[in-house]
């Protein structure tokens, strides 16, 4: 478990609070949210915080690192499966390899583009993939 610290800048319903995070490390290596120096977290909240307090909340390191495989790397294969496919249909077919290859990527784009948004709406819900606030700091 990864711990951090922010600010409680808002509670969009009970339970849930929004959390203002400076960026770190990790942040600056994903890059998902350039040119803001603050990111906001959804957190679950068991302990009852107000807007204003500062808070530590841990957030699962398997949640980071399976988010990154599929907003970066599932796309990125789903394409090539996508453009392989396409090239063997064109050999099959007998039509043009090359283009049948750039469709099929196209296709498989689109498809992994579609699966990351699958899955984002998967997690919106869930409240284990969120982080945990676990601590009101003074």
């Amino acid at each position: 478990m990864k711990i951090e610290e922010g600010a409680i800048i808002a509670i969009p319903s009970p339970g849930l609070a929004e959390v203002k995070v400076g960026r770190h490390s990790d942040c600056m290596a994903c890059g998902s949210c350039p040119g803001s120096e603050n990111i906001v977290v959804t957190a679950v909240d068991p302990l009852g915080v107000e807007v204003g307090q500062h808070v530590k909340f841990e957030v699962r390191e398997s949640n980071i690192v399976v988010g990154a495989f599929v907003c970066f790397i599932m796309p990125l294969l789903i394409t090539a499966i996508g453009a392989i496919g396409g090239h063997y249909y064109g050999l099959r077919e007998a039509a043009d390899a090359v283009h049948t290859a750039v469709i099929g990527g196209i296709i498989g784009f689109l498809v992994g583009v579609g699966g990351v948004k699958v899955f984002d709406r998967s997690l919106r819900n869930d409240q284990t993939a969120k982080p945990k606030i676990i601590e009101i700091c003074k």
